[in-house]
């Protein structure tokens, strides 16, 4: 009886780690299947994203980005570069990232390239956070490892939970429609380089399994479960709160909020820069002309055109709503005639134009 019962229990755990197995698999191709449509969508749009040409590849090591790196090459990917950034935030640690990830290397028969990074210092100098100033010394490195490699795309592994975080950040900071849009598949930097992210449709769960389906090898970052900054709270604490008071999973909602968002912020977009034309409200002389059309238009036309002439004309630097704000204020008649920017620069109100002026020392 003793012995019928224990062969009973045995078949039950078989019966169980054969469904988990199957589960795991099953999300596997889930993986496998989105990102699948979302590169076939990709390279629909981008042909020079196709496997046929040479492209970056952001490789931390982690989870994510092996998951990527084994999908791409999986794709025929095989004109890939893997590029590393040693932040140097983790001691020991980070140097063993990035040794791991020159054997991914060597292991795929990839060109590697690294970075070592002083991001507590680059921080420091740009009064920035921690995040901030390591996103902007990727992009840096990024930017120079494609001149070399004479590519201008660089694939990351930002995913569908990622994204949720990104937009809840974004929401909790009052970010407008731009803010809140989220990540985009592919997104064109303002010095021309394309990031790629075929996994944004896929979640964190899909991803786990699909290492685990392979059995693939990967460096854990100890960081990633501190809850010391913020977008570590979001992930730990915020998300599953929320997943837990609506009794489901919310990165899809916020993933469709997000989407929303996004095409709604494209279309204003569009009409402020049909509108600008229409009007003719800039100037040759780089001044913004103050006509009485560009006074009577909504104001999230007169935002978003004195947002684009401020950062593209004249690439004033941290212009935020509070700037737009102070900007839209001008337009009336009892409105200052003049506000300070960063960057040691004024905005002028003169002669029915807004002008941007360097500060006197």
């Amino acid at each position: 009886m003793a012995a019928s019962k224990s062969q009973h229990r045995s078949k039950d755990t078989l019966a169980k780690k054969r469904l988990s197995e199957a589960t795991k698999r099953s999300s596997a191709s889930t993986l496998e299947r989105v990102a699948s449509a979302s590169l076939v969508s990709i390279v629909a749009k981008h042909p020079r994203l196709s496997a046929k040409h040479a492209h970056l590849i952001g490789l931390s090591g982690g989870r994510d980005s092996v998951a990527l790196l084994h999908f791409l090459v999986s794709q025929g990917y095989k004109k890939l570069i893997i590029c590393h950034v040693n932040h140097g935030l983790r001691g020991r640690e980070s140097g063993q990232d990035a040794a791991f990830v020159q054997r991914l290397a060597k292991r795929y028969q990839l060109p590697y390239e690294a970075h070592r990074a002083d991001v507590r210092k680059r921080a420091s100098e740009t009064k920035s956070s921690l995040e901030t100033a390591g996103r902007d010394e990727r992009l840096d490195f990024f930017l120079t490892a494609a001149r070399k490699h004479h590519c201008r795309s660089v694939f990351l592994a930002h995913h569908a939970d990622d994204d949720a975080e990104t937009v809840l950040h974004n929401l909790f900071r009052g970010s407008g429609l731009q803010g809140v849009a989220g990540m985009k598949t592919v997104h064109e930097t303002v010095n021309g380089l394309r990031l790629v992210r075929p996994l944004l449709e896929v979640t964190r769960q899909d991803i786990n399994n699909y290492i685990d389906a392979h059995k693939l090898p990967y460096r854990e970052d100890s960081s990633n479960q501190s809850t010391e900054h913020t977008r570590n709270r979001i992930r730990h604490e915020l998300l599953p709160l929320l997943c837990d008071l609506f009794q489901r999973d919310v990165s899809p909602l916020l993933k469709r909020f997000s989407t929303l968002a996004a095409r709604d912020h494209s279309f204003i977009n569009a009409l402020s820069q049909d509108f600008a034309i229409q009007h003719a409200v800039f100037n040759e002389d780089g001044s913004l002309r103050l006509r009485a059309e560009f006074k009577k238009a909504h104001p999230a036309i007169q935002s978003r055109i004195i947002h684009r002439w401020l950062t593209e004309a004249h690439e004033v630097p941290k212009i935020g709503q509070r700037e737009i704000d102070a900007a839209l204020s001008m337009l009336q008649s009892n409105g200052p005639a003049k506000i300070n920017l960063s960057g040691d620069r004024h905005l002028r109100r003169k002669a029915g134009r807004l002008i941007v002026s360097q500060a006197i020392s």
